[in-house]
Order: C-alpha cells, then sequence, then structure tokens
C-alpha cells in the first residue's frame, strides 16, 4: 500500500473518529465478510456502528485525534464498535456480541476519558443501563420525598393534637 494511500485511509479514519468519546475494540477472528456485514446490520438498528480497520492506520488516526493508549488492543483482525447512548449502552453491544457470535473478542476500548480493559468493559456490561439507573433514582426520591412528606404532616397533627388538648384542659382548669 503506497503512502499517499495510507495517508488518505488515516484521514478518512480521523473524519469518521473526530469526536469520539468512546469505542469498543473487538476481534473478529475467523469472521467471514458475510458474516461481518450481518452484525453491521443488526448494530446499525441501535444507532451502533462498526468499522473494520487496518491496526496500524487505525493506531495512527486516533492518536493523531488525542486518543493514545487503544493502540496495544489493536492486534490481529480487529473492529471498532461506536455510538450507542452511552459507554455502557457500547459494552452491553459488544458483550453480547462476543457472547452470539464465535470469533468475536472484546479487546479492550476507550470511554470517559480512559483506556478500558476487556475485564472493564465486561464489568461495565453489567451495569443497569441509564435509563434503568434514573428510574431507580426517581423511585428512590418519590419514595423520600413521600416519607419525608409523612413526617412534616405527623409533626402538623401532633402540634394540632397538642393544641387540642390545651385548648380541652383549658375549660376545665377554670371551672
Amino acid at each position: 500500500m503506497s503512502k499517499r494511500l495510507k495517508a488518505l485511509i488515516v484521514k478518512e479514519l480521523q473524519d469518521d473518529f473526530r469526536g469520539l468519546d468512546r469505542c469498543v475494540i473487538v476481534g473478529l477472528s475467523g469472521i467471514p465478510a458475510g458474516a461481518a456485514d450481518q452484525i453491521r446490520t443488526q448494530l446499525e438498528s441501535k444507532n451502533i456502528r462498526l468499522r473494520v480497520v487496518k491496526n496500524t492506520l487505525a493506531a495512527v488516526a486516533l492518536k493523531e485525534l488525542g486518543i493514545t493508549g487503544v493502540e496495544a488492543y489493536l492486534e490481529g483482525p480487529s473492529a471498532l464498535v461506536t455510538g450507542g447512548s452511552d459507554i455502557v449502552d457500547l459494552a452491553k453491544t459488544a458483550d453480547e456480541l462476543a457472547k452470539s457470535r464465535d470469533g468475536v473478542v472484546v479487546k479492550g476500548g476507550f470511554g470517559e476519558g480512559k483506556v478500558l480493559s476487556s475485564q472493564e468493559i465486561a464489568a461495565l456490561s453489567k451495569l443497569p443501563s441509564r435509563e434503568e439507573m434514573l428510574a431507580k433514582l426517581a423511585y428512590a426520591m418519590s419514595s423520600t420525598m413521600g416519607n419525608f412528606a409523612g413526617v412534616l404532616g405527623a409533626l402538623q397533627r401532633k402540634f394540632l393534637y397538642a393544641l387540642t388538648a390545651l385548648k380541652d384542659k383549658e375549660p376545665a382548669a377554670a371551672a
């Protein structure tokens, strides 16, 4: 491959990866081109993109964009999985892909400003989704607010009972 062609490919990769804040690098050992196309189609429905890359050119493009440390994961047949709503969504998708297809292995990735190992990607894939976490937070806040309102109501009730008892006691003391 000529230097000019390599430079064009690096430029194209840089354009694709510009603004990239998360990615998972997967190995595609023994995956035929037809199967890779099926995987791409399956992931596109989730707004996730699979891009098979030449390791050295991808490493150069990522390094020039300021993403360093992922070069170690760019060995053997590799692809970058990008997109999704957040790094947890991307990790879940990559983990499901690795479990459902022989030859697909999660190598590592990049997210939240740091390089992630395959173990960290696996740990992220086990977290609840953003929507689930927001629902749990909303439930916790609503139950806390309900309890707080109950405590305030109890204070008002007790105060009212004390005033009523004082009022009832006063006429008896006057007689």
